[in-house]
């Protein structure tokens, strides 16, 4: 039976909500060429060669990333100071003229919707009430796009690269390790998926069947766990593991941070271990950031894309400190001109890989939505070959084990067969550990609190996240040097390369009252 191939190009777009935009599929007559059967109005093409293409004619990204921060016109997240009784927060929403759409509890936010051009009014008033902690217009994330070649193992060139074979010696997965894939759902009657699903849920909808209408997340589910030695079509990077899908994305491969919040928390509590994200935007937002910190306290494992606009601005939720952010690289490990890179990401994956699509199809995909998935089955991988790892030490197992790429990324590119096989088989990056969170108050007489922290030689990663007052600083204190000051809105990120020895870290207002969370990443001393 013929493998139906699509066209698609992979490619991360802005805001907290994704598009995809795949080509209508492929024409197989016998004896001739296979041709492409663009969107209408286009004429036929004959399809490209199936073949990794060398850097100077890399495949392109579908769509290239924002770099601007997009928000929905009509939603808003909103926070209620400690103790706010319920009737208050009714109040409160009736007075904006707002509608509550989404109760996220677990992280203390809410969602809810304005009417058509009321938006900028309900903010407004929602800030005017003292009940009100924080407001904020809600941002849209994208998902990828991708682009046709032809699968089958011989063409994967990117689990070879990133030796996934050697993993596979040791260990294809194991049913005890759910990856929770979030994005536009995904095709559970694709051949390659039989027997790898649990129970999902679709937060777009409101129910328990998060179907794919788009075909974005099947793919990324394939990259992940299409079963591999099965006689049919490619191997995903853990064949064993079992995938929970969670639609966030709608129809068109838009959602929103309120979206994606909910469906981390929801996969965190039905026992997802490792969290796959290929969305993003170039902003984040208190809802996005607190289901993360969830994620992380739960022991989840969360991976992101980076984006695919060649900048080197942070994009989210990849930039976050508790995630694994994914650039793209190339068969000759550099990274593909199109993927975002700088300091904010922590690993780099190959970029172009042959995935699954609706209706029993396979499309090869390119940009970093394909890299991430990677990562994620390699985490899977780690956490099935050893039981007991926590997720802070399966993300040390995958940072220890990088080969060393020339472009820039924060560690290397993975190298899955020394991160299964487990320590003394790969170092070359810096291992870096969440050392702690603490929490304070400011406000009245107290407008600087002090943290005392001792670190070894590496990299020190500072991230201050506040509500209430609208800006503070956070000062860097280390012997014999310059203080370090950074001031701004939540959030505020300090990254810095440190000798071993003991640094002071200062929270300081103005005299507004501010409630703060101070995440430390650091070397051990």
């Amino acid at each position: 039976m013929r493998l139906l191939r699509l066209l698609f190009a992979l490619a991360l777009t802005a805001g907290v909500g994704f598009s995809a935009s795949p080509a209508r599929g492929e024409i197989v007559v016998p004896g001739f060429p296979p041709l492409c059967l663009p969107p209408i109005g286009l004429p036929l093409l004959q399809c490209p060669a199936a073949a990794p293409p060398p850097p100077s004619s890399e495949p392109p990204p579908g769509a290239v990333t924002p770099t601007k921060v997009r928000y929905d016109p009509r939603r808003i997240v909103v926070s209620f100071r400690r103790r706010t009784l319920r009737n208050a927060i009714d109040a409160a929403f009736a007075h904006a003229n707002v509608r509550l759409e989404r109760r996220l509890t677990k992280i203390g936010l809410y969602a809810v919707r304005a009417p058509d051009g009321k938006r900028d009014a309900a903010l407004a008033s929602l800030r005017r009430e003292k009940s009100v902690n924080r407001v904020q217009r809600e941002v849209l994330v994208d998902a990828l796009d991708t682009t046709p070649n032809d699968p089958e193992w011989p063409d994967q060139w990117g689990l070879r690269t990133a030796g996934f074979p050697k993993a596979w010696d040791v260990t294809r997965g194991s049913k005890n390790v759910v990856v929770a894939v979030l994005d536009t759902g995904v095709d559970g009657s694709h051949p390659e998926l039989r027997g790898a699903l649990v129970p999902g849920r679709d937060i777009v909808n409101g129910d328990y069947y998060p179907a794919d209408d788009n075909g974005h997340g099947t793919a990324v589910a394939g990259v992940i766990a299409a079963r591999g030695n099965n006689s049919i079509g490619l191997a995903g990077a853990c064949w064993a593991c079992l995938v929970m899908p969670v639609k966030v994305l709608g129809k068109d491969g838009t959602g929103t941070t309120a979206d994606v919040a909910a469906g981390i928390i929801w996969a965190v509590d039905n026992g997802a271990r490792v969290i796959n994200l290929s969305l993003g935007a170039p902003g984040t937002d208190d809802a996005l950031s607190e289901a993360i910190d969830y994620a992380a306290s739960k022991d989840v494992v969360i991976v992101a894309a980076a984006g695919n606009s060649s900048s080197t601005s942070p994009f989210y939720p990849a930039a976050d400190s508790a995630v694994i952010g994914v650039a793209a690289s190339n068969p000759e490990d550099q990274l593909y001109s199109w993927s975002n890179h700088g300091a904010w990401v922590q690993v780099a994956a190959p970029g172009c890989n042959d995935a699954l699509w609706l209706r029993g199809g396979y499309v090869s995909m390119c940009g970093t939505s394909a890299a991430a998935p990677l990562v994620a089955g390699l985490a899977a991988l780690v956490r099935s070959a050893r039981p007991t790892a926590t997720a802070q030490e399966t993300v040390k197992a995958v940072y220890q084990a990088v080969d060393q790429v020339s472009a820039e990324v924060r560690r290397g590119r993975i190298n899955a067969g020394a991160a299964v096989a487990g320590p003394g088989t790969s170092h070359t990056g810096t291992v870096h550990r969440i050392a702690r969170t603490v929490r304070g108050r400011l406000g009245g007489r107290v407008r600087s609190r002090s943290h005392e922290v001792a670190v070894g030689a590496g990299q020190l990663v500072a991230v201050l996240r506040f509500s209430g007052a609208h800006r503070l600083s956070l000062l860097l204190y280390r012997p014999h040097r310059r203080v370090i000051r950074i001031t701004g809105r939540s959030p505020l990120t300090l990254r810095l390369r440190v000798a071993p020895g003991s640094l002071a870290l200062v929270v300081k207002g103005a005299g507004a009252r501010a409630a703060y969370r101070l995440t430390l990443s650091y070397g051990a001393p």
